[in-house]
């Protein structure tokens, strides 16, 4: 009923003239006919070529471990013994090579996993083999051996997560419950969703229905360019689902795939939120304040110390610590990053470069 109202609302925002009686509107001479059912049948074709585009290159993933038997809420296809543990998730497909295909999806699809089969739309299944795995983003990559009978599977094409916008539509791909792949319609709910559950944040938030199942699948934009990859649901709530925006899904898919790990960064501090009796007491509106500098860290080299408040990093201006930790964690290894902190009253600039963070590899 919801996308129903909206579909009208669309109809009449491209009927509706001056003059309501009449469908023609007059525009340097040439007459344009709008119809009400030309703006409902485009936009179902839209989605529908949407749809059609995308299946080829988006999977179901069951990845099986011997440690208990499947879940009651899996059993809907008689194939799945129930001697034998059973994850569903989802995937799509990234990049493909003369003898792989790379197909990315969340790590914990896959972590315990002692056998994954990939199945495509086509019904065909082939064992996969991890390409990489990274449990703190909760990104896996795998690839699966190219034959005839996926030959002519292509890329999704990548989007642009940053030209996104609260209330574009956008569709969720998966297969909830094993039922088989399922399009859900949806909009951007909220952009820059931080829920605390991982070290990659940043979450795209859509009320596209995403349900158990669809976790590893592609949220698309009406281009049929992937945004982002669904990862999260609070299943308390109803039209509460998250996706990972794609760009950092590719920053860490790309790592995966080159080294079969993810080599991350760090500037060697611990930062806490300001409260806010101390932005009054220092007058500002944002910024984190620097509780430990780790010794011989690229901070401490550089000269931030204990006390420091971080305003910005590269110029974005830094509210949480989860910001800060976000775009450190992105970073490239020897990239140089300009920091400006408050301390004493002043802002200071300081210049550092990213390490690599060696005790957590």
């Amino acid at each position: 009923m919801y996308y129903f109202l909206i579909l009208i609302s669309l109809v009449f925002l491209f009927s509706c003239e001056s003059q309501p009686e009449k469908e023609v509107i007059e525009k340097k001479e040439t007459k344009v006919i709008y119809k009400k059912e030309d703006v409902v049948k485009t936009l179902q074709e839209r989605i529908s070529s949407v749809i059609q585009k995308a299946t080829p290159s988006i999977v179901t993933i069951l990845s099986k471990s011997t440690e208990s038997e499947t879940p009651i809420i899996f059993k809907f296809n008689e194939d799945i013994p129930s001697i034998e543990n059973e994850s569903l998730g989802s995937g799509f497909v990234i990049k493909k090579d003369s003898q792989f295909l790379y197909i990315v999806t969340n790590n914990h699809v896959i972590e315990k996993a002692k056998t994954i089969t990939v199945r495509f739309h086509n019904g065909y299944k082939t064992k996969s083999i991890i390409a990489g795995k990274d449990a703190e983003s909760d990104i896996a990559v795998l690839k699966v051996k190219i034959n005839p009978k996926i030959a002519n599977i292509k890329p999704l094409e990548i989007g642009n997560p940053s030209k996104l916008k609260v209330g574009y539509f956008v569709l969720s791909a998966g297969s909830p419950y094993n039922v088989g792949l399922t399009f859900t319609l949806g909009i951007i709910s909220a952009l820059h969703r931080n829920l605390g559950i991982s070290a990659y944040e940043n979450y795209i938030q859509t009320d596209a229905a995403i349900n158990p199942g669809d976790s590893g699948g592609p949220l698309l934009d009406l281009d049929c360019k992937v945004v982002g990859m669904n990862t999260a649901i609070i299943q308390a709530g109803q039209g509460l689902g998250f996706a990972l925006p794609i760009d950092m899904v590719m920053d860490i898919a790309n790592q995966l795939i080159a080294y079969g790990k993810v080599q991350r960064g760090w500037i060697g501090v611990i930062t806490e939120k300001l409260s806010n009796y101390q932005k009054k007491k220092l007058h500002l509106n944002y910024g984190v304040k620097v509780i430990k500098v780790f010794k011989n860290s690229p901070a401490y080299k550089a000269g931030i110390k204990a006390g420091d408040i971080i305003l910005s990093v590269n110029g974005k201006k830094i509210r949480t610590s989860a910001e800060l930790k976000n775009i450190v964690l992105r970073g490239k290894i020897g990239e140089t990053l300009n920091i400006v902190v408050f301390r004493h009253g002043k802002k200071l600039n300081f210049n550092l470069k990213i390490e690599k963070l060696v005790d957590k590899q």
